[in-house]
């Protein structure tokens, strides 16, 4: 996707241009030709997404296109601090560093896995039996559950998911345990960071994936940045609370589908709107400009 909006949007390659000449990244480059196991490392994939969700935002706003709130999901919290004018755009790019310096610095190497086919409850059960560190990290939908924890804890737990009927499991790419509380101290470490971050007042409400809380003053959206590493991610009342006050369409910025499909499996009738292809933001451009 970055591709197609660097080669149609002055804004995206204005935005791709800043963003190697402070990280000192051919982040281009990498986007477009890996390989691929560098674009699947935790820091460059999330900057990768992060760039582009940035560009979608710069796209949307020469468009006059503005959103009524922001709901980030796990490391999108700069895209959204960035959309709602609170972060800079190199500012973030520095915090998004710092934030992988303080977890390869306080946490050994964790994992991930997603569960399918049982509730956050059920699976919340399962990890109070394994007798290492796991738990809860990520409420997708009412029944995609995603776990965190010491990586043979994570696997003990999906093997006692599978037993207990669960429909798939899988481990997942990541190489820390993000959301839970193994990274409470990557956590303190980038509080200190963030306390010397230039941030201002969000023009526009952040809701927070930690209690779908709007974030609408400077100090909150420190708080929440200074707190995202450890805490769980609650996509399913996120959705609930942006829907339940009729904030629709949502649009999902950046590349892929994932978070889309999500908010149809929490909410069926909910319209999503993508911007994942160039020819997917302009049909959600012009979807935009005639509400």
């Amino acid at each position: 996707m970055g591709r197609e909006l660097l080669e149609v949007f002055p804004e995206a390659r204005a935005l791709l241009e800043r963003a190697e000449t402070h990280l000192r990244l051919p982040l281009g480059t990498i986007m477009a030709a890996g390989p691929e196991e560098r674009l699947n490392e935790d820091f460059t994939a999330q900057v990768a997404v992060h760039v582009v969700s940035c560009m979608v935002t710069e796209i949307l706003a020469a468009a006059g296109i503005r959103a009524a709130a922001l709901a980030p999901y796990s490391s999108g919290l700069y895209a959204a601090a960035y959309a709602a004018g609170a972060l800079g755009f190199e500012a973030g790019l520095t915090l998004m560093r710092e934030a992988d310096d303080c977890i390869h610095r306080n946490h050994s190497t964790g994992g991930m896995g997603v569960v399918l086919g049982l509730s956050a409850p059920q699976v919340a059960d399962l990890c109070a039996q394994v007798d290492r560190p796991v738990a809860v990290s990520i409420i997708n939908t009412h029944h995609q559950i995603i776990v965190s924890g010491e990586r043979s804890a994570v696997e003990a737990l999906l093997e006692r998911a599978l037993a207990a009927e669960a429909l798939k499991t899988a481990m997942l790419p990541a190489s820390a345990a993000y959301h839970c509380s193994l990274l409470a101290d990557a956590d303190h470490c980038l509080a200190e960071k963030v306390v010397q971050t230039p941030l201002k007042p969000p023009h526009t409400p952040i809701v927070s994936y930690i209690d779908a809380a709007a974030l609408t003053t400077r100090s909150a959206v420190a708080k929440m940045l200074s707190n995202q590493l450890a805490n769980r991610v609650d996509w399913v009342s996120v959705v609930n609370n942006i829907v339940g006050q009729g904030l629709t369409p949502l649009v999902e910025i950046g590349p892929g589908q994932m978070l889309g499909r999500c908010v149809r499996w929490i909410h069926r009738r909910a319209t999503v709107l993508h911007t994942d292809t160039a020819a997917a933001l302009a049909n959600t451009v012009d979807a935009l400009s005639r509400c």
